[in-house]
């Protein structure tokens, strides 16, 4: 009690009236003591946290995941009726055009509850967007719930993420957190958004520290694994233990010498992922020019995915939604290469078309099922040319997955633990690695950018408005930054570097401070710098 006293009132206040050692700024001490009280508080403080905030964002999605499996039961029932009946086929374009105008109606009006959700919840997290929880929280659920079950190439895992993300915010302010804590439980949100969605609590965790928060951070980590596991365990309760996408055998590896076929696999998977993320952040200009033809504002361009996607409801039911239940089907898919070269075509399109109208639905489990058929489909290449075997097939619809996903998001970990999870199988895990690494290099060196950043970049405003609120972020020190001096670093003048965590324990900065790889830094920034602030400590 004494030590926490004397941290907490004395010591940590002291850090603060430090002076900036370049240009001599003191930063004031109001509004800071939340934070501080924060950073000194226990590890069980944060896996407190984490639990409350993995139950109230995985009762948010298990019950967003259940809406959407119920709704999307009913067009999946209506389809087949329509072969017999064409007053069917009235019924779903009327439904549809319902569906279009309601949730245009709340995208207009709330432009942040469409897409996937993702780019959002790192603006939030970087101090460039300050989304308003509620408003934002229900336009999405009612909007994702209505638009992923329409049987548009959607997924529910992006909307879940910021579904989850959002209802953490809501958390934070019912406890009058500090921004500091507040980001910690956005990003524990948006982890138990992915467990709950996905039953993959630990590929949550990645997901936010490699693709979303882009620091290894304690403050956040700590909480956003107690947040994972609490959602995945009421996602268990509702939806049972099998995984996601179990597989129904064992899967055959290839021997050592036809390791090389992994590595073809990986260069195909990073230049087709290169093809997706192109044609994906460009999609909105197939819109612009539709637009022209038949105007149409673009809160209602969905107008056009659900005509574009009755012709495939009325031949092709299967192929309708994310894709789920077609990659539990591939394993008894016994089909030639021109059957997937088609099935891949329809899919690449049509979840192009679904993304790219704004609808609330996401990209990540088209881009698995995509994925798992552009493996299948080498797979059955190498079949017909006698360099596998039948019983091998199974193996490649999981490195198909894992690597597309590798390549698209520049998440590689994420996607070796995702597919892992998602299958139940530990088997694979080194060849995973193997095909992950191809893809990626190859996406690297075609330039590719994590798509769900370069999304980011184009719904952001030229001019992002200033924030100068000062809050506490910490970030880490990486290779690129090792042995550097503080004086040495290109920080805005705004910001101060109020303490130093080398080897557990704390240090006054001072400019002749020395920083090496893994110390923690707390800094003190407006809010509108601290993406300037963690792109200098990323090394870019």
């Amino acid at each position: 009690m004494g030590v926490r006293f004397f941290t907490k009132y004395l010591l940590l206040p002291f850090f603060w009236r430090v002076y900036h050692r370049n240009n001599g700024k003191e930063v004031p001490m109001e509004n800071h003591r939340k934070e501080v009280s924060f950073i000194s508080q226990s590890i069980i403080y944060s896996v407190l946290l984490g639990i409350i905030v993995g139950i109230a964002a995985g009762l948010v999605v298990v019950v967003f995941r259940l809406a959407i499996e119920k709704l999307f039961g009913v067009f999946s029932h209506l389809y087949p009726l329509a072969i017999d009946n064409p007053i069917y086929l009235l019924l779903i374009g009327g439904l549809y055009l319902v569906i279009a105008l309601l949730v245009g109606h709340l995208i207009k009006y709330e432009p942040n509850a469409k897409g996937s959700g993702i780019p959002q919840v790192e603006a939030e997290l970087k101090g460039l967007m300050d989304l308003s929880w509620w408003s934002v929280l229900w336009k999405k659920f009612i909007g994702g719930v209505l638009s992923i079950a329409s049987g548009l190439m959607l997924g529910r895992e992006g909307p879940s993420i910021q579904l989850g993300a959002l209802t953490a915010k809501g958390v934070s302010v019912l406890l009058k957190s500090s921004e500091m804590e507040r980001r910690s439980l956005i990003a524990s949100g948006a982890a138990a958004g992915l467990a709950a969605a996905f039953n993959a609590p630990i590929a949550g965790l990645l997901f936010v520290v490699e693709e979303v928060y882009h620091q290894f951070s304690r403050l956040v980590w700590v909480s956003a694994l107690a947040a994972s596991i609490t959602a995945n365990f009421i996602s268990l309760h509702v939806f049972g233990l099998t995984p996601v996408l179990h597989m129904p055998e064992d899967l055959q590896l290839l021997s050592l010498d036809q390791y090389w076929i992994y590595i073809l696999l990986g260069i195909f998977l990073g230049l087709a992922g290169y093809v997706y993320e192109v044609v994906i952040l460009n999609i909105q200009v197939f819109y612009t020019m539709l637009a022209k033809i038949i105007p149409l504002p673009a809160p209602y361009y969905s107008v056009f995915a659900f005509l574009f996607i009755m012709p495939i409801g009325y031949y092709f039911p299967n192929l309708l939604g994310g894709g789920h239940h077609l990659i539990l089907e591939l394993p008894h898919l016994d089909q030639g290469l021109l059957t997937l070269a088609i099935l891949i075509l329809i899919r690449f399109v049509w979840s192009m078309i679904s993304y790219g109208s704004g609808l609330p639905g996401g990209i990540f489990l088209p881009i698995l099922t995509l994925g798992s058929i552009l493996g299948l489909f080498v797979a059955r290449f190498f079949l017909d040319i006698g360099f596998i075997s039948q019983d091998q097939m199974l193996l490649f619809i999981v490195l198909g997955m894992a690597g597309f996903f590798s390549a698209i998001s520049k998440a590689p970990l994420t996607a070796i633990i995702l597919v892992t999870e998602m299958v139940g199988s530990l088997n694979q895990l080194m060849v995973i690695g193997l095909v992950v690494l191809s893809s990626y290099v190859i996406m690297d060196i075609l330039g590719g950018a994590p798509v769900y950043e370069a999304m980011l970049e184009k719904i952001l405003p030229e001019e992002v408005e200033q924030q100068e609120h000062m809050t506490l972020i910490e970030v880490v020190v990486n290779e690129t930054l090792d042995q550097t001096f503080v004086s040495e670093l290109r920080l805005p003048d705004s910001c101060l570097i109020t303490s130093q965590i080398h080897h557990g324990k704390s240090r006054i900065v001072k400019g002749n401070s020395q920083l090496f790889m893994g110390d923690s830094l707390l800094v003190a920034v407006p809010i509108s710098q601290i993406h300037a602030v963690h792109k200098i400590f990323e090394g870019d």
